[in-house]
């Protein structure tokens, strides 16, 4: 296996009540289909150990590993993947907060 010179960083909250339908979505297709994406490597969900202040949301984080900078800008670039995720996310978007960053890796052991 490719070793991965780029991570994509999806850091997530979850109301109360809503892991039942973003776990389901995540599980059931979209985590495969982002990992179809040339480039992409591997993929890694943590549970975090804190809450958010707002009142009990959970926080999670996916982990994208990816061959290369110029791998994940054609995925950034792919409008209509993203339009499609972002339909797909309409049914619990009141339940779902997202944020995502990305970067080459600089060092490992």
């Amino acid at each position: 296996m490719k070793e991965p010179k780029f991570f994509l960083v999806v850091r997530f909250w979850i109301a109360p009540g809503g892991d039942q339908p973003v776990m389901k979505w995540l599980e059931g297709g979209h985590m495969q289909e982002v990992m179809r994406q040339p480039g992409f490597i591997s993929v890694r969900r943590l549970k975090l150990p804190e809450e958010d202040a707002t009142g009990g949301w959970s926080a999670h984080c996916m982990l994208y590993g990816i061959e290369s900078r110029e791998h994940y800008e054609k995925y950034m670039a792919n409008q209509q993947l993203h339009a499609k995720f972002a339909k797909e996310r309409e049914p619990f978007a009141t339940k779902l907060r997202i944020e995502r960053f990305a970067g080459e890796v600089d060092f490992s052991l």
